[in-house]
């Protein structure tokens, strides 16, 4: 008699979280996707690529200025004395050490001001998505960006894409079905 009270216990208590969990929202979107169209994505863009294009135009400069020397070195070097020979490789090492110097610092720098660019967008988004999923009843939402859903099991579930894009002011996009799992 135990048992059988012991198991219409456990059956109970199964059912109720089974019926719990049923009541609760599940729902995806591509995060990549909604920061993508975005506004201040392109903004941020904009600003990422004039960024690289001064360090660019700078290194280009750079490197003219190197290369005009060392073509005047090598269309005078018989003119020069030995000490002015030596005067002139020197500068021109010099030279090309600062320009691989501010190559690696140029380069070193541009994912942190991409970062800096795109913190705030994503954040934004990631606000706008909380918000939606407060208001729509959601106990989760899912990123379902390539690369990115690490569930390896799940239901169907909504695309809350429309409503976060309705959310920022953007136009929404039909819904794309998230696939089956496993």
């Amino acid at each position: 008699m135990k048992k059988s009270t012991l198991v219409t216990l456990l059956i109970g208590a199964l059912v109720c979280s089974i019926s719990v969990n049923a009541q609760q929202k599940i729902g995806h979107i591509s995060l990549d996707s909604l920061v993508r169209a975005m506004p201040e994505m392109d903004s941020a863009t904009k600003s990422y690529a004039s960024y690289q294009q001064k360090l660019q135009s700078e290194d280009e400069s750079m490197q003219k200025e190197f290369m005009q020397k060392q073509q005047d070195y090598q269309q005078n070097k018989a003119t020069y004395t030995a000490a002015k020979i030596q005067l002139v490789e020197q500068e021109l090492k010099d030279m090309y050490q600062r320009i691989q110097g501010y190559e690696q610092q140029a380069q070193a720098s541009l994912q942190p001001v991409h970062d800096s660019l795109i913190r705030p967008v994503i954040a934004k988004a990631k606000s706008a998505i909380s918000a939606v999923a407060k208001e729509n009843g959601y106990k989760y939402i899912l990123d379902a960006s390539p690369n990115s859903l690490s569930v390896l099991y799940y239901e169907e579930s909504d695309d809350v894409y429309a409503l976060v894009a309705k959310k920022l002011g953007l136009k929404p996009r039909a819904p794309a079905p998230m696939p089956k799992g496993k």
